[in-house]
């Protein structure tokens, strides 16, 4: 004879039930050296930047976003990206009688407005940043001014 012990498919994946404790205490653990890397990527704008020639690229991850939610400034040096993720809207009921349901299990999505600011070098022509969305990638590039050439200075006699 053998014994199963039911389980639910969502209780695998929250901290709660036999393994808490240890959930619990890898948090404590780990969170100091991983809370950067874990608000990059809940909630955060995570990144990605590379120089291409004689420009610097940036793509952010910015799912189910368009791009009238978006605002990207540059001021003295920083360029700011901001994005809002809108909450999305419950069901409207069938009738007067029934009111939407929503029983929250879990979630790790999301919304409401999110900022990231990058202090660029200063190759960057500011003048020349363009910026797209495509696809949830936010992509912004930016031209690097011409490097100033060295200048022989010539000596005249007396």
């Amino acid at each position: 004879m053998s014994h199963t012990t039911p389980t639910n498919r969502v209780s695998n994946y929250l901290p709660t039930g036999p393994m808490a404790d240890v959930d619990s205490l890898l948090r404590q653990f780990f969170g100091p050296v991983t809370s950067q890397v874990a608000t990059a990527v809940r909630g955060g704008l995570p990144v990605s930047a590379w120089e291409e020639g004689d420009r610097l690229r940036l793509e952010f991850d910015a799912p189910g976003v368009t791009e009238e939610h978006v605002e990207i400034t540059f001021d003295k040096g920083e360029l700011s990206v901001s994005v809002e993720r809108p909450t999305p809207a419950l069901p409207e009921p069938q009738d007067e009688e029934s009111q939407p349901t929503r029983t929250p299990l879990f979630n790790e999505r999301t919304f409401g407005k999110t900022v990231r600011r990058l202090s660029l070098p200063e190759t960057v022509d500011p003048d020349t940043i363009e910026a797209s969305l495509t696809d949830g990638v936010l992509s912004v590039s930016i031209a690097k001014r011409p490097e100033a050439q060295p200048k022989r200075i010539e000596i005249r006699r007396g």
